[in-house]
């Protein structure tokens, strides 16, 4: 029994020396990291980032450090190692995110990506930080991340008092894509600062088609300002949009029916020129008035539906078809020159009328030809239009 106890005790004194040496051991190389880190050339302190990542915790201050070195190698390379490290490294990370430079905080939250999943509650719980810069970290790096169990404390931070987190909310929302941020990002079109406002809308762009009902909604909004922003970004989300713009041409809503025909106006897409015709008789004037605009805009495909309108149409929409295409101006010249010979004498008239108001020369033989019709309103019209053009044109 002696003997074993004398082996122990060798045993354990040989076990406490090597501890020891291995702690003066690793001493050494901490001391020579900090030295080569705060002292070295680039070389050196490229080195020391370089070769510690395996020895973990008791290096993350000085990396933590690193990452505010003047070289972005540096930068980079702490961050790198930081990420190597992991779990360890995450909660110093987050309260590095409060240094206000931006090359900083990049590396920072890219080393909180680099450790993924570890850094995910982390980061949800200083979205809440008394510093603001924390929050705002916490914000870009989770949407970085495309975490989408953020959504939540995401839309809370478009609230935040700070605007710089706001701004990184809208922002993190667009990397996110998830149609859950449709919503508060509308809401963010009344935020008090101009960049809030601009992140928000593209983030609602980037999101597609779950944004364009809500912001069909917004274009009657009671600020100005937001049903602006709401209709350029339906321009903005073009194409996609278009069926469900037409759909709200036939909205209760007066409001809706003259925003969204003229977004339509703006996306110029000729599938909805039919949709936009039939508001030519809108009971609202507004709208019938948006509707010659859209009509207009849409230019050269709009004419010959509103030729048939112009021919054909009850009253009011024959008015709105002779101003489309009075705007439209000399691409109209041609289909009306072929209706002055049209067997009703009132579409030769209105043509007549319209040809005088384009001041197309091109019409003058046409209208010239009129002068003998048999109809004594239809040859005064030609003669006021020949004179119009006369005046135009001085020919």
């Amino acid at each position: 029994m002696a003997i074993i106890n004398k082996f122990l005790n060798l045993f354990k004194s040989g076990k406490e020396e090597g501890n020891e040496a291995r702690l003066q051991a690793q001493k050494e190389r901490y001391d020579n990291f900090l030295r080569a880190l705060t002292e070295g050339d680039l070389d050196a302190r490229w080195a020391a980032v370089r070769s510690v990542g395996d020895l973990g915790e008791p290096f993350i201050e000085p990396l933590i450090r690193g990452l505010k070195d003047e070289y972005w190698i540096i930068r980079r390379g702490s961050a790198d190692t930081l990420g190597k490290i992991g779990a360890p490294a995450v909660h110093p990370l987050i309260s590095a995110l409060d240094d206000p430079g931006e090359d900083v905080r990049q590396e920072t939250i890219r080393a909180l990506q680099l450790i993924g999943e570890p850094s995910v509650a982390p980061l949800v719980q200083a979205t809440r930080h008394s510093h603001p810069l924390i929050r705002r970290g916490a914000v870009q790096a989770l949407g970085i991340m495309g975490e989408e169990r953020a959504v939540q404390v995401l839309a809370e931070s478009l609230k935040d008092s700070d605007a710089g987190v706001r701004y990184e909310a809208a922002v993190a929302f667009g990397r996110i894509g998830d149609p859950r941020a449709v919503a508060p990002l509308i809401e963010s079109l009344h935020d008090a600062q101009e960049k809030v406002r601009t992140a928000a809308m593209a983030t609602l762009c980037s999101l597609g088609e779950p944004s364009i009902e809500p912001l069909i909604r917004a274009l009657v909004d009671t600020s100005e300002d937001v049903g602006r922003r709401a209709s350029l970004a339906l321009v903005t989300i073009g194409d996609p949009a278009i069926d469900v713009l037409s759909a709200a041409l036939s909205d209760p809503n007066p409001g809706i029916r003259r925003g969204a025909i003229e977004v339509l106006g703006q996306i110029g897409n000729t599938r909805a020129i039919p949709k936009t015709i039939e508001r030519l008789d809108d009971p609202e004037r507004i709208v019938r008035i948006e509707a010659v605009k859209a009509l207009a805009a849409l230019g050269v495909p709009a004419i010959a539906p509103l030729m048939q309108v112009f021919r054909e149409g009850e009253s009011r929409m024959r008015t709105g078809a002779m101003e489309a295409l009075w705007m439209l101006g000399q691409p109209a010249t041609t289909p009306l020159i072929m209706v002055l010979k049209d067997d009703q004498s009132d579409v030769r008239k209105r043509a007549a009328l319209l040809l005088g108001e384009i001041g197309d020369q091109k019409a003058v033989d046409h209208l010239t030809g009129l002068l003998s019709d048999e109809n004594v309103t239809v040859r005064k019209e030609a003669f006021e239009a020949l004179e119009m053009i006369k005046n135009r044109t001085g020919a």
